[in-house]
């Protein structure tokens, strides 16, 4: 077995060197509770979670000049959206290619790849998007990654690929942020359900501790995982009818209903064009009602995407996704103007609702009262003929030696 490097790294030496300043920690905790409630029944439909961003992040460049406009973005629609930045640093593989940032910041796709300088560069990035008060949001691909970062991020995503995996449903109840499972590569549900309830619960499992030694631990069991609708090799599975037949499967599962859709993936047919449409019918849905508490967006500076050439980063176009393709900035921003009318047009709706409701309270109202009215009227007129007719057989009565309360 070749060794690369012998170098140790330990979390807790990374979060030293490069440290999550105070304002930036609160930004992090303030998100991670905006984040719970927008999955929770109760703030279902406040604001719209969008979680939108490059579909992985290859140079610092690049990645802060998308967050600072993401920034304004966001800060312009806060009333109605919740805007999350996607920081993906490690890619998963069908076969072989480059694995992200983490594992090749230099683009070199070779073996002798510096991870430490890998980790160092992504933490970089993920401290200086959330100083610009951008929520951080990350795939749970290495379990040993994620002790490096977990202070920083407000969210993470398990994919396809590894929601059935019993280790990354362990990590998932162990961090303190809410964890979204993508429905199988298929399109079945089942497995993100089943993800869900495991990750719900404590499990004694194998972790990375802060010195950089392993150690067993009982995570705490997370409440704040979702399903997310990615579609899959049957197609997408975005529509009212798919989001009707989710919210039914995870009641009848007991689980509460929290569903987050990807644009991308197997609900775009991978062809990052689709992504708008699947954005409106999102948008529509929300408008209309739909239990849907998010969207993911797969969003670059420029559309498309490129190939990482044999010099590497030196050669790339700058903006340009190296993995999935990606809709530009000047979508983006369409993309975010309608999903935040889509919540202006859901509040109108309940506040109708509302209105609706006190005039139909108060028609109630009304009509008990004049039920009471009634009732009493009716009471007293009862009450007056019984009186009259006391009087008539007074007399009588009177004559017979019947005392009187008795028939009163």
């Amino acid at each position: 077995m070749a060794v690369t490097s012998s170098t140790r790294l330990a979390p807790a030496t990374a979060k030293a060197a490069q440290v999550l300043t105070p304002e930036a920690a609160r930004h992090v905790e303030q998100h991670r509770r905006d984040i719970q409630h927008a999955l929770s029944a109760d703030g279902l439909g406040e604001r719209l979670l969008v979680v939108i961003g490059p579909c992985s992040i290859h140079d610092t460049a690049t990645a802060m000049d998308y967050a600072a406009r993401l920034a304004a973005a966001a800060e312009k629609h806060a009333d109605e959206l919740l805007v999350a930045m996607r920081v993906y640093i490690e890619k998963p593989r069908t076969t072989v290619g480059w694995k992200g940032l983490v594992h090749d910041p230099d683009l070199t796709q070779s073996q002798d790849s510096d991870l430490q300088k890998g980790l160092q560069v992504s933490r970089d990035i993920m401290l200086r998007v959330a100083e610009l008060g951008l929520p951080v949001v990350t795939e749970m691909l290495s379990p040993l990654v994620i002790p490096f970062l977990d202070d920083v991020l407000s969210l993470g995503v398990i994919g396809a690929r590894t929601t059935e995996s019993q280790t990354h449903r362990e990590l998932a109840s162990d961090v303190p942020f809410p964890v979204g499972f993508k429905n199988g590569t298929d399109g079945s549900l089942g497995v993100a359900i089943d993800a869900i309830k495991a990750s719900e619960r404590q499990h004694t499992l194998l972790s990375v501790a802060e010195d950089g030694g392993l150690v067993q631990r009982v995570s705490q069991g997370n409440p704040d995982t979702f399903v997310v609708l990615r579609g899959g090799k049957a197609g997408p599975n975005y529509s009212p009818e798919h989001v009707k037949q989710a919210e039914e499967a995870m009641t009848k599962a007991g689980r509460p209903v929290r569903l987050v859709v990807d644009c991308s993936h197997g609900n775009s047919s991978k062809d990052y064009r689709n992504q708008g449409k699947v954005a409106a019918s999102v948008a529509q849905q929300f408008a209309d009602g739909a239990p849907i508490a998010g969207l993911m967006i797969e969003s670059n500076i420029r559309p498309g995407r490129q190939d990482i050439p044999a010099c590497g980063l030196s050669g790339l176009e700058y903006g340009v996704s190296v993995t999935d393709g990606c809709v530009g900035w000047e979508e983006t921003e369409t993309i975010l103007e309608q999903l935040a009318n889509s919540v202006k047009t859901r509040r109108a709706g309940a506040e109708v609702t509302v209105q609706e409701v006190e005039v139909e309270e108060e028609e109630l109202e009304v009509e008990a009262r004049n039920t009471v009215v009634e009732v009493v009227q009716a009471r007293d007129t009862r009450r007056s003929s019984f009186h009259q007719l006391i009087e008539k057989i007074r007399p009588a009565i009177t004559t017979m030696e019947i005392p009187l309360y008795a028939v009163e």
